[in-house]
């Protein structure tokens, strides 16, 4: 007896990544869905009918279901693509929003603000769960003996919670946190989710400890070992700390992210470096590195 493989939903292991692939999942009944860990965009496995959401797909694959934000895509390309400027999760929820029922509509706060852009969320969204727009408290402290309170938008506080799954690789965890959470709060008040969040923090101090780093004018690189998917996180912290285009690689796995105002400007000067390979957004940027990080450091001493 010949058994049909259900249809498979590949898709970044982000928040956006994550967000977009549930979305999808309401327009293709019993489909899978499938946190890549592997390298952005590879479609090894994948057959003709499956999609790919938030990657442009490595392969110029025929029969694939892609609706990306990654672009440029060639024009002889043979999958299927919806694309546009929004988030991936956006384009999904616009793409199945008839299939999504309104009570998890909210959850698109989570793909749009993880992916830096929380000024596109749509104002039906806050009209359907107005609990996005309450405040949480996210520290609090005497100051000349007067109690301060910070508080932080709920809808932005989301996808760090999220996030904090994904960077440990706990992807199941983090699908059920997503599929089992009626409210904002659930995601919030998550025990799972608070407790990488913590992990996430010690990590990330530890590296910043720890790291080999330098710092040329107008970038700063640096260069850790960790089993958590840190660059990102990494690369923006360092990015405000320092007002500058920061980058940050895990020798662990030789990836990284490339993240500031002139992340373009840095990709064009290193293009020719052929054991290095930059692509993403404007100023989010990932990255992939084949030889031990030393010898760009080298390299970029005579670069820049």
């Amino acid at each position: 007896m010949t058994t049909t493989k259900p249809t498979i939903i590949r898709a970044h292991h982000d928040a956006d990544g994550l967000i977009s692939a549930y979305f999808t999942a309401y327009g293709v009944p019993k489909a899978q869905i499938q946190l890549w860990d592997g390298e952005f965009g590879d479609t090894t496995g994948l057959k003709e009918g499956d999609y790919m959401v938030d990657m442009r797909p490595k392969q110029n694959m025929k029969g694939l279901n892609v609706i990306d934000h990654h672009g440029p895509y060639p024009e002889d390309r043979e999958y299927e693509l919806i694309t546009g400027e929004k988030p991936a999760s956006y384009l999904c929820w616009e793409k199945f929003k008839e299939e999504i029922p309104k009570s998890d509509w909210w959850k698109l706060a989570i793909g749009v603000c993880g992916d830096g852009q929380p000024e596109l969320i749509p104002a039906e969204i806050f009209n359907e769960c107005p609990q996005l727009l309450s405040r949480m408290k996210t520290s609090a402290g005497m100051y000349y003996g007067k109690w301060k309170i910070n508080y932080y938008p709920l809808y932005k506080s989301l996808s760090s919670h999220v996030n904090s799954l994904l960077r440990k690789s706990e992807f199941e965890k983090a699908i059920n946190l997503i599929r089992f959470s009626d409210t904002p709060l659930n995601i919030v008040t998550s025990s799972d989710a608070i407790t990488a969040k913590r992990e996430v923090k010690d990590e990330f101090e530890k590296i910043i400890k720890t790291s080999k780093s330098y710092d040329f004018e107008d970038i700063a690189i640096f260069v850790f070992n960790s089993d958590f998917r840190m660059s990102g996180y990494i690369a923006s912290a360092m990015q405000h700390s320092l007002d500058k285009t920061i980058m940050a690689i895990n020798m662990r796995t030789g990836r990284g992210s490339l993240r500031g105002d002139l992340a373009l400007y840095f990709k064009d000067k290193m293009k020719d470096l052929e054991y290095l390979y930059i692509d993403g957004h404007p100023g989010f940027m990932g990255l992939s590195i084949t030889v031990n990080p030393d010898v760009l450091i080298y390299d970029l001493i005579d670069i820049l």
